[in-house]
């Protein structure tokens, strides 16, 4: 019996159609703007960018050109400048969004009035600065300094917003990263000693916890994830490390680049990490697969080439937008894309039963 073979033809336009629908549902950086902060371009860096607490705003701040700059989120407009005297290595908001902080290798921490960049307040310290974060509440700035002698790495905790110092505690090295948990119960901080320690701040600052990652990476950034269950800290060669604070288990140990990772930071929803680095791409990771430890491999879930190498990243308060600081002097705002189908026909729905609840009430 002669079986004739039957060729099925899908149209180039269909085809197109779905690719292009497994593509929109895919998670992504779309971007928006991008502006120069450091006018000295590649020979420049902006170390640190962050979103203000109500999103209009993003302050960032640079290394080369030693400025603090404003932007107005929406259209990237420069709203103002400050001029340091050395290089900041990071900068921050309150959470009133009343003032925004810098710390820089002038030993000193500028606390700048975020409308108008008049210089408010210096805090003094004893070495160059390379680590300062903000509490959620804005009741606490915590500083950490470069290494003054072997074995001796300050953290400082200053009482805000009469910028007094309470806490003064050593993390055994030069101090790169800082970053509270959600509740503010907790600090974590890393640095050259290749150690994540966590201190009790309702204690005292009293050290309960430390993780140590390998000697020869050092610790270059770290964050608690969204619901404070893990701990997060990137290594000078590529290492990631992701530890689950209350067992204090090693969940994962993984390299995706080789190359140093810079910042890291989640989506405010703990579905994704975000890794950046001297690599010139920001990379997005599923929290599910990194967590999954029956998974040999980290698989990147997206991947956006962003021409020169990251320092700094910062997800806005809902998620819907990343910035992006980078070593050739830039600035960068991402439109962050879900993997949800359904998020816009949602977020309508949720806006018409607003607006009905609204008209009933008569307002």
């Amino acid at each position: 019996m002669n079986m004739k073979r039957t060729t099925i033809i899908i149209p180039l336009l269909l085809l197109t159609s779905l690719v292009k629908g497994q593509q929109e549902k895919s998670v992504r950086l779309s971007p928006v703007w991008v502006r120069v902060a450091d006018v000295y371009g590649e020979y420049g860096s902006v170390e640190s960018a962050e979103f203000s607490r109500d999103n209009r705003y993003i302050v960032s701040g640079t290394k080369f050109d030693n400025q603090v700059v404003m932007w107005r989120t929406s259209d990237g407009t420069e709203l103002w400048r400050a001029q340091t005297d050395e290089e900041i290595e990071r900068v921050g908001w309150s959470a009133d969004g009343s003032v925004v902080a810098s710390c820089s290798e002038d030993y000193l921490v500028r606390i700048f009035d975020a409308k108008t960049g008049e210089l408010v307040k210096k805090l003094q310290h004893t070495q160059g600065i390379d680590a300062l974060t903000w509490s959620n509440d804005g009741q606490w700035l915590a500083t950490g300094e470069e290494k003054l002698e072997k074995g001796l790495g300050k953290i400082r905790l200053f009482k805000m917003p009469e910028a007094s110092m309470v806490f003064e505690v050593n993390h055994g090295e030069t101090v790169n990263s800082l970053h509270f948990s959600s509740d503010d119960r907790y600090l974590v901080s890393t640095g050259d000693n290749a150690e994540i320690r966590i201190w009790d701040v309702a204690n005292g600052m009293k050290l309960i916890k430390t993780f140590k990652a390998a000697k020869r990476e050092g610790g270059v950034t770290v964050r608690f994830s969204p619901d404070d269950r893990y701990v997060v800290a990137s290594g000078f060669y590529g290492e990631i490390y992701v530890w689950e604070v209350e067992s204090e288990r090693l969940i994962r140990h993984f390299n995706t680049t080789g190359r140093k990772i810079e910042t890291i930071d989640f989506t405010p929803d703990g579905r994704y990490l975000l890794t950046a680095g001297n690599d010139p791409y920001i990379r997005i990771l599923r929290m599910e697969t990194i967590l999954d430890e029956e998974m040999k491999g980290i698989p990147v879930a997206w991947q956006s080439d962003v021409i020169d190498g990251a320092e700094y990243l910062d997800f806005n308060s809902d998620g819907s937008f990343l910035v992006s600081a980078h070593q050739d002097g830039t600035i960068r705002l991402w439109n962050f894309m879900s993997e949800d189908p359904h998020i816009n026909r949602l977020q309508h729905s949720m806006v018409k039963k607003r607006q009905d609840k609204n008209m009933r009430s008569g307002n």
